[in-house]
Protein backbone atom coordinates (compact mmCIF):
# COMPACT_ATOMS: atom_id res chain seq x y z
CA UNK A 1 0.00 0.00 0.00
CA UNK A 2 1.39 3.37 -0.83
CA UNK A 3 1.32 6.05 2.30
CA UNK A 4 0.40 9.10 1.00
CA UNK A 5 1.92 12.33 3.02
CA UNK A 6 -0.06 15.43 2.84
CA UNK A 7 1.56 18.57 2.35
CA UNK A 8 1.29 21.52 4.49
CA UNK A 9 -0.28 24.40 1.64
CA UNK A 10 -1.95 26.50 4.47
CA UNK A 11 -1.47 30.58 3.58
CA UNK A 12 -1.14 29.76 0.31
CA UNK A 13 -3.00 31.38 -2.30
CA UNK A 14 -5.39 28.61 -4.08
CA UNK A 15 -6.06 27.20 -7.18
CA UNK A 16 -9.53 28.38 -8.34
CA UNK A 17 -11.91 26.35 -10.52
CA UNK A 18 -15.60 26.48 -11.67
CA UNK A 19 -17.85 23.79 -12.09
CA UNK A 20 -20.86 23.00 -13.66
CA UNK A 21 -21.20 19.10 -14.14
CA UNK A 22 -20.22 19.66 -17.84
CA UNK A 23 -17.27 17.69 -19.44
CA UNK A 24 -15.78 20.71 -20.10
CA UNK A 25 -15.90 21.72 -16.10
CA UNK A 26 -14.64 18.25 -15.53
CA UNK A 27 -11.73 18.99 -17.82
CA UNK A 28 -11.15 21.82 -16.20
CA UNK A 29 -11.34 20.24 -12.54
CA UNK A 30 -8.48 17.93 -13.61
CA UNK A 31 -6.19 20.68 -14.79
CA UNK A 32 -7.21 22.41 -11.72
CA UNK A 33 -6.30 19.58 -9.35
CA UNK A 34 -3.05 18.89 -11.10
CA UNK A 35 -2.28 22.74 -11.17
CA UNK A 36 -2.89 22.78 -7.19
CA UNK A 37 -0.61 19.56 -6.96
CA UNK A 38 2.28 20.83 -9.18
CA UNK A 39 2.41 24.26 -7.25
CA UNK A 40 1.45 22.53 -3.82
CA UNK A 41 -1.44 24.83 -2.58
CA UNK A 42 -4.81 24.38 -2.08
CA UNK A 43 -7.74 23.63 -4.25
CA UNK A 44 -11.07 25.86 -4.31
CA UNK A 45 -14.40 25.05 -6.28
CA UNK A 46 -17.11 27.10 -6.61
CA UNK A 47 -20.37 25.88 -8.20
CA UNK A 48 -23.04 28.48 -8.87
CA UNK A 49 -26.99 28.58 -9.89
CA UNK A 50 -29.63 30.56 -10.09
CA UNK A 51 -32.77 30.76 -9.48
CA UNK A 52 -36.34 30.56 -11.39
CA UNK A 53 -37.82 33.27 -12.43
CA UNK A 54 -41.27 31.69 -12.40
CA UNK A 55 -44.51 33.31 -10.79
CA UNK A 56 -47.19 31.85 -8.89
CA UNK A 57 -50.46 33.55 -9.59
CA UNK A 58 -52.86 31.36 -7.74
CA UNK A 59 -50.46 31.09 -4.70
CA UNK A 60 -49.84 27.22 -5.26
CA UNK A 61 -46.74 27.13 -3.53
CA UNK A 62 -45.61 25.40 -7.01
CA UNK A 63 -41.69 26.70 -6.57
CA UNK A 64 -40.35 25.32 -3.21
CA UNK A 65 -40.42 21.98 -4.68
CA UNK A 66 -38.19 23.09 -7.68
CA UNK A 67 -36.07 25.44 -5.80
CA UNK A 68 -35.57 22.50 -3.29
CA UNK A 69 -34.52 20.14 -6.46
CA UNK A 70 -32.43 22.59 -7.85
CA UNK A 71 -30.28 23.45 -4.63
CA UNK A 72 -30.23 19.30 -4.45
CA UNK A 73 -28.72 18.83 -7.86
CA UNK A 74 -26.42 21.84 -6.81
CA UNK A 75 -25.18 20.25 -3.91
CA UNK A 76 -24.18 16.75 -5.68
CA UNK A 77 -22.69 18.30 -8.53
CA UNK A 78 -20.44 20.08 -5.80
CA UNK A 79 -19.75 17.19 -3.79
CA UNK A 80 -18.96 14.73 -6.85
CA UNK A 81 -16.29 17.54 -7.82
CA UNK A 82 -14.88 17.90 -4.61
CA UNK A 83 -14.85 14.28 -4.28
CA UNK A 84 -13.12 13.61 -7.63
CA UNK A 85 -10.97 16.64 -7.43
CA UNK A 86 -9.39 14.69 -3.74
CA UNK A 87 -9.09 11.25 -5.59
CA UNK A 88 -7.04 13.04 -8.25
CA UNK A 89 -4.77 14.85 -5.58
CA UNK A 90 -4.93 13.39 -2.33
CA UNK A 91 -2.20 15.61 -1.03
CA UNK A 92 -3.76 18.72 -1.06
CA UNK A 93 -6.41 20.66 0.58
CA UNK A 94 -9.77 20.75 -1.03
CA UNK A 95 -12.84 23.35 -0.13
CA UNK A 96 -15.62 23.95 -2.19
CA UNK A 97 -18.55 26.41 -2.07
CA UNK A 98 -21.94 27.11 -3.66
CA UNK A 99 -23.47 30.45 -4.78
CA UNK A 100 -27.05 31.46 -5.48
CA UNK A 101 -25.35 33.62 -8.18
CA UNK A 102 -24.53 34.56 -11.33
CA UNK A 103 -21.15 32.82 -12.48
CA UNK A 104 -19.22 35.02 -13.97
CA UNK A 105 -19.17 38.01 -11.29
CA UNK A 106 -18.76 35.12 -8.58
CA UNK A 107 -15.60 33.66 -10.08
CA UNK A 108 -13.79 37.06 -10.53
CA UNK A 109 -15.04 37.98 -7.05
CA UNK A 110 -13.41 34.54 -5.45
CA UNK A 111 -10.05 35.32 -7.93
CA UNK A 112 -8.85 38.35 -5.96
CA UNK A 113 -7.56 35.42 -3.44
CA UNK A 114 -6.56 33.10 -5.97
CA UNK A 115 -3.11 32.84 -7.75
CA UNK A 116 -5.00 30.85 -10.85
CA UNK A 117 -8.21 30.16 -12.22
CA UNK A 118 -9.14 27.40 -14.29
CA UNK A 119 -12.52 27.01 -16.03
CA UNK A 120 -14.04 24.97 -18.65
CA UNK A 121 -14.57 26.24 -22.42
CA UNK A 122 -17.80 26.40 -21.96
CA UNK A 123 -20.57 24.68 -19.84
CA UNK A 124 -23.93 23.02 -20.05
CA UNK A 125 -25.50 25.84 -21.50
CA UNK A 126 -23.19 26.60 -24.83
CA UNK A 127 -24.42 26.07 -27.83
CA UNK A 128 -22.71 23.59 -30.07
CA UNK A 129 -19.59 24.32 -31.87
CA UNK A 130 -18.89 27.41 -29.74
CA UNK A 131 -15.43 26.59 -27.86
CA UNK A 132 -15.51 29.00 -25.55
CA UNK A 133 -18.49 30.22 -23.76
CA UNK A 134 -19.56 33.61 -21.87
CA UNK A 135 -18.47 32.55 -18.54
CA UNK A 136 -14.99 31.66 -19.22
CA UNK A 137 -14.74 34.68 -21.80
CA UNK A 138 -15.55 36.95 -19.05
CA UNK A 139 -13.29 35.65 -16.77
CA UNK A 140 -10.58 35.57 -18.75
CA UNK A 141 -10.94 38.80 -19.85
CA UNK A 142 -11.24 40.45 -16.23
CA UNK A 143 -9.77 38.39 -14.30
CA UNK A 144 -6.41 39.67 -12.01
CA UNK A 145 -4.37 36.56 -12.27
CA UNK A 146 -3.97 34.36 -15.40
CA UNK A 147 -6.91 32.35 -16.48
CA UNK A 148 -6.41 28.53 -18.13
CA UNK A 149 -9.38 27.70 -20.37
CA UNK A 150 -9.26 24.11 -20.80
CA UNK A 151 -11.29 22.48 -23.84
CA UNK A 152 -12.33 18.98 -24.08
CA UNK A 153 -10.85 16.80 -26.81
CA UNK A 154 -13.08 17.00 -30.50
CA UNK A 155 -14.42 13.81 -29.55
CA UNK A 156 -16.00 15.07 -26.05
CA UNK A 157 -13.40 13.51 -24.23
CA UNK A 158 -11.82 15.36 -21.11
CA UNK A 159 -7.94 16.77 -21.89
CA UNK A 160 -5.50 14.71 -19.77
CA UNK A 161 -4.50 16.26 -17.22
CA UNK A 162 -0.86 14.32 -17.23
CA UNK A 163 1.51 16.19 -19.62
CA UNK A 164 1.50 15.33 -22.74
CA UNK A 165 2.77 17.70 -25.25
CA UNK A 166 4.92 21.16 -25.22
CA UNK A 167 3.80 24.67 -23.73
CA UNK A 168 3.17 27.10 -26.59
CA UNK A 169 3.95 30.87 -25.59
CA UNK A 170 3.58 34.02 -28.10
CA UNK A 171 6.20 36.36 -27.76
CA UNK A 172 6.14 39.73 -29.27
CA UNK A 173 8.26 42.35 -27.26
CA UNK A 174 5.58 43.65 -25.06
CA UNK A 175 5.66 43.99 -21.26
CA UNK A 176 2.60 41.36 -21.08
CA UNK A 177 3.97 38.89 -23.30
CA UNK A 178 7.18 39.10 -20.82
CA UNK A 179 4.87 37.87 -18.50
CA UNK A 180 3.67 35.16 -20.55
CA UNK A 181 7.08 34.01 -21.27
CA UNK A 182 7.74 34.03 -17.52
CA UNK A 183 4.08 32.14 -16.61
CA UNK A 184 5.50 29.38 -20.08
CA UNK A 185 8.52 28.82 -18.24
CA UNK A 186 7.10 28.24 -15.27
CA UNK A 187 4.43 25.61 -16.22
CA UNK A 188 6.89 23.54 -18.55
CA UNK A 189 9.21 23.61 -15.29
CA UNK A 190 6.49 21.90 -13.19
CA UNK A 191 5.29 19.68 -16.07
CA UNK A 192 8.63 18.51 -17.24
CA UNK A 193 7.83 19.30 -20.67
CA UNK A 194 9.37 21.84 -23.39
CA UNK A 195 8.62 24.94 -24.51
CA UNK A 196 8.27 26.16 -28.31
CA UNK A 197 8.27 30.11 -28.73
CA UNK A 198 6.54 31.55 -31.34
CA UNK A 199 7.08 35.27 -32.91
CA UNK A 200 5.19 36.36 -35.77
CA UNK A 201 7.18 38.93 -37.88
CA UNK A 202 4.46 40.80 -39.88
CA UNK A 203 5.22 43.63 -42.36
CA UNK A 204 4.59 46.95 -41.38
CA UNK A 205 3.15 49.75 -42.96
CA UNK A 206 6.23 52.31 -43.76
CA UNK A 207 6.24 56.22 -45.51
CA UNK A 208 8.07 55.32 -48.70
CA UNK A 209 10.61 57.61 -47.55
CA UNK A 210 11.52 55.41 -44.03
CA UNK A 211 11.78 52.33 -45.97
CA UNK A 212 13.60 49.88 -43.92
CA UNK A 213 15.13 46.50 -45.90
CA UNK A 214 13.38 43.32 -45.51
CA UNK A 215 16.22 41.56 -43.96
CA UNK A 216 17.20 44.13 -41.61
CA UNK A 217 13.74 43.87 -40.02
CA UNK A 218 14.30 40.38 -39.57
CA UNK A 219 17.01 40.46 -37.82
CA UNK A 220 15.80 42.93 -35.31
CA UNK A 221 13.15 40.93 -34.88
CA UNK A 222 15.63 38.16 -34.08
CA UNK A 223 17.78 40.23 -31.68
CA UNK A 224 14.43 40.97 -29.59
CA UNK A 225 13.28 37.53 -29.89
CA UNK A 226 16.53 35.89 -28.05
CA UNK A 227 16.23 38.51 -25.78
CA UNK A 228 13.22 38.07 -24.91
CA UNK A 229 13.85 34.08 -24.44
CA UNK A 230 17.34 34.68 -23.28
CA UNK A 231 16.94 36.01 -19.45
CA UNK A 232 14.37 32.77 -18.93
CA UNK A 233 16.62 30.41 -19.92
CA UNK A 234 19.08 31.40 -17.54
CA UNK A 235 16.49 31.84 -14.70
CA UNK A 236 15.23 28.22 -16.00
CA UNK A 237 17.78 25.84 -17.09
CA UNK A 238 17.18 22.43 -18.45
CA UNK A 239 14.28 23.21 -20.10
CA UNK A 240 14.46 22.69 -24.11
CA UNK A 241 13.34 25.83 -25.98
CA UNK A 242 12.49 26.00 -29.61
CA UNK A 243 11.93 29.17 -31.08
CA UNK A 244 10.39 29.81 -34.31
CA UNK A 245 10.41 33.35 -36.03
CA UNK A 246 7.53 33.45 -38.56
CA UNK A 247 6.11 35.40 -41.57
CA UNK A 248 2.02 35.24 -40.68
CA UNK A 249 -0.56 36.35 -38.96
CA UNK A 250 0.23 35.86 -34.89
CA UNK A 251 -3.21 34.16 -34.51
CA UNK A 252 -2.55 31.89 -37.22
CA UNK A 253 1.35 31.30 -36.04
CA UNK A 254 -0.21 30.10 -32.79
CA UNK A 255 -3.02 28.01 -33.74
CA UNK A 256 -0.72 25.92 -35.98
CA UNK A 257 1.25 25.06 -32.84
CA UNK A 258 -1.90 24.31 -30.69
CA UNK A 259 -2.16 20.36 -32.29
CA UNK A 260 -0.54 18.36 -29.84
CA UNK A 261 0.26 21.07 -27.13
CA UNK A 262 -0.05 20.80 -23.68
CA UNK A 263 -0.80 24.55 -23.38
CA UNK A 264 -0.94 27.83 -25.52
CA UNK A 265 0.11 31.06 -23.31
CA UNK A 266 -0.44 34.43 -24.80
CA UNK A 267 -0.50 38.18 -22.78
CA UNK A 268 -4.23 39.73 -22.87
CA UNK A 269 -3.07 42.21 -25.04
CA UNK A 270 0.59 42.38 -27.40
CA UNK A 271 2.22 45.45 -28.16
CA UNK A 272 -0.65 46.57 -30.55
CA UNK A 273 -3.36 46.49 -28.30
CA UNK A 274 -5.24 49.42 -27.71
CA UNK A 275 -5.01 51.52 -24.29
CA UNK A 276 -7.72 50.21 -21.85
CA UNK A 277 -8.03 47.13 -23.46
CA UNK A 278 -8.46 43.58 -21.39
CA UNK A 279 -7.98 41.34 -23.72
CA UNK A 280 -6.02 41.89 -27.74
CA UNK A 281 -7.70 40.58 -30.92
CA UNK A 282 -4.54 37.70 -31.03
CA UNK A 283 -5.41 36.04 -27.06
CA UNK A 284 -9.62 36.28 -28.19
CA UNK A 285 -8.99 34.70 -31.28
CA UNK A 286 -6.46 31.76 -29.92
CA UNK A 287 -8.58 31.37 -26.86
CA UNK A 288 -11.90 30.97 -29.03
CA UNK A 289 -9.91 28.05 -32.06
CA UNK A 290 -7.51 26.60 -29.97
CA UNK A 291 -8.21 23.01 -29.34
CA UNK A 292 -5.83 22.86 -26.40
CA UNK A 293 -5.84 24.39 -23.12
CA UNK A 294 -5.37 28.34 -23.52
CA UNK A 295 -3.92 30.54 -20.57
CA UNK A 296 -4.38 33.66 -20.78
CA UNK A 297 -1.65 36.07 -18.55
CA UNK A 298 -2.44 39.89 -17.75
CA UNK A 299 -0.32 42.70 -16.63
CA UNK A 300 0.08 42.87 -12.99
CA UNK A 301 -3.11 44.84 -11.67
CA UNK A 302 -3.80 46.82 -8.27
CA UNK A 303 -6.84 45.86 -6.23
CA UNK A 304 -8.85 48.68 -6.87
CA UNK A 305 -12.29 47.07 -8.54
CA UNK A 306 -14.07 46.49 -5.39
CA UNK A 307 -17.12 44.89 -6.65
CA UNK A 308 -19.59 43.84 -3.44
CA UNK A 309 -18.45 40.49 -2.09
CA UNK A 310 -20.79 37.54 -2.93
CA UNK A 311 -22.01 35.77 -0.11
CA UNK A 312 -22.15 31.60 -0.17
CA UNK A 313 -25.00 30.12 0.81
CA UNK A 314 -23.06 26.61 1.36
CA UNK A 315 -19.90 25.32 2.26
CA UNK A 316 -18.14 21.89 2.17
CA UNK A 317 -14.65 21.17 3.59
CA UNK A 318 -14.82 17.86 5.33
CA UNK A 319 -13.72 15.43 3.17
CA UNK A 320 -16.01 13.04 1.19
CA UNK A 321 -19.09 13.83 3.88
CA UNK A 322 -21.99 15.16 1.92
CA UNK A 323 -23.13 15.30 5.34
CA UNK A 324 -21.42 17.92 6.19
CA UNK A 325 -22.68 20.40 3.84
CA UNK A 326 -23.23 23.52 6.10
CA UNK A 327 -26.15 26.23 5.61
CA UNK A 328 -24.61 29.50 6.16
CA UNK A 329 -26.70 32.54 7.09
Amino acid sequence: MTKTTAVDNRGRRPVLVGVDGSVSAQAALAWAAAEASYRRCPLHIVHTFTWPMIGDPFGLNLTKPMNDGLRAAARWILSEAENQARRAAPDIKVTAELFAAAAAPTLLGQARDAQLVVVGGRGIGGFRGLLVGSVSSTVATHAQCPVIVVHPHRDGTAFPASPAGRVVVGVDGSEVSAAAIRFAFQEAARRRVGITAVHAAMPTRQHPSLHVPADIVEQVDRQLFAEAMDSKRILMPGIDVKTKLVHSHPVQALLDEADGAELIVVGSRGRGGFTGMLLGSVSQAVLHHAACPVAVVHPHRTKTDKSPAQQPILQIAAPNRFADLKELS
